[in-house]
């Protein structure tokens, strides 16, 4: 049997601490049935170690990647894998075409059962016919108050799923993979009915369900490494806090005015977070702002505020030092 071989050191700003050493994890995967030409492999939290590998049919590919943390892999978009350092993990994956039909998975026990839930985890989402993209939910004439309610069951339906393998892994991914559903789920949960409103040019309080309000009473946001580590979580976090100013406003819709500048939104998240959480929701919204080429003086000012006063984190300090160049 030929085999394609890649090994992938890290060489990017999301890299290892400085003195720290990361592990070898070792991925391996089969295809069968699939009409592309490339099989891509994404490390989410690990930019710069990607790889595309072309496809032959049943061709063994292997590929080893230093890593330092939990990190989530997605295999031609759809497949989720989600890895420790050390992990080993052979996929065996058929297709029909470009659609993927089963994967099996042998490997570390726990990257076997988290690898397994989440591909039981698509499978429910397919089944139920869930758009995850919002977009796509409003061209299709999704109506926000059946939205809310398909959302709200996939996602307490996914979660029972990871649920499930609980005991099998550790907490640590439990709440990595708890987070990448979060972030999916909660986000939809909060933002569709303002999107189906501007979209459908209706008043927000008729896109609101029954509930919207008291939805997330119980829920707090998680601050511990793992949960932070997912981007999506990362990003939530602000669409949280806005959700949650305008509960507090007591209005809960139209009256509520959302921040006009960059140094009031700034000081806003500062305020609604503390700890852990203040300093990934500040990263993300620095980050992101720098990123759309927004007012750079501005920004270098609340970036050094950051710094003195928030940041924890020293691998956030890095990277806005690099997007900052």
């Amino acid at each position: 049997m030929r085999r394609i071989i890649l090994a992938l050191l890290l060489g990017c700003i999301f890299i290892l601490p400085a003195g720290a050493k990361g592990k070898m994890t070792y991925i391996t995967a089969e295809i069968q049935g699939y009409n592309g030409d490339m099989v891509y492999f994404d490390f989410m939290e690990k930019d710069g170690i990607n790889a595309e590998l072309p496809y032959q049919e049943n061709q063994l590919m292997e590929i080893a990647v230093e890593l330092d943390d939990i990190t989530m892999l997605r295999i031609n978009t759809w497949i989720y894998v989600c890895l420790q350092p050390g992990d080993s993990i052979h996929a065996k994956i058929v297709y029909d075409g470009k659609y993927h039909k089963t994967a099996e998975y042998t490997g570390t026990p726990q990257a076997v059962a988290i690898a397994t839930a989440l591909q039981e985890i698509r499978a429910a989402r397919r089944a139920a016919g869930y758009k995850a993209n919002m977009p796509a939910a409003l061209v299709t004439l999704v109506e926000a108050k059946d939205y809310y309610a398909q959302t709200l069951s996939e996602w307490k339906k996914e979660i029972c799923i990871l649920d499930q393998v609980r005991d099998r892994i550790s907490p640590g991914v439990y709440n990595n993979v708890l987070s990448e559903l979060d972030g999916v789920f909660l986000t939809n949960l909060i933002n569709y009915p303002y999107a189906s409103a501007g979209f459908h040019k209706k008043k927000i309080q008729d896109c609101l369900a029954d509930g919207y309000w008291d939805v997330l009473n119980d829920y707090k946001p998680r601050g511990d490494k793992a949960s932070l580590r997912n981007r999506g979580y990362m990003s939530f976090l602000t669409t949280y806090k806005d959700y949650m100013r305008r509960k507090e406003a007591g209005n809960k819709a139209e009256g509520f005015t959302p921040n006009k500048s960059l140094e009031d939104e700034y000081a806003d998240l500062a305020d609604f977070y503390d700890g852990s959480l203040r300093d990934a929701a500040l990263f993300v919204f620095l980050y992101n702002a720098i990123a759309n080429n927004g007012d750079f003086d501005r920004l270098d000012k609340l970036r050094k505020d950051y710094l003195k006063k928030y940041n924890k984190d020293k691998e956030y300090k890095k990277i806005l030092a690099q997007i900052m160049k």
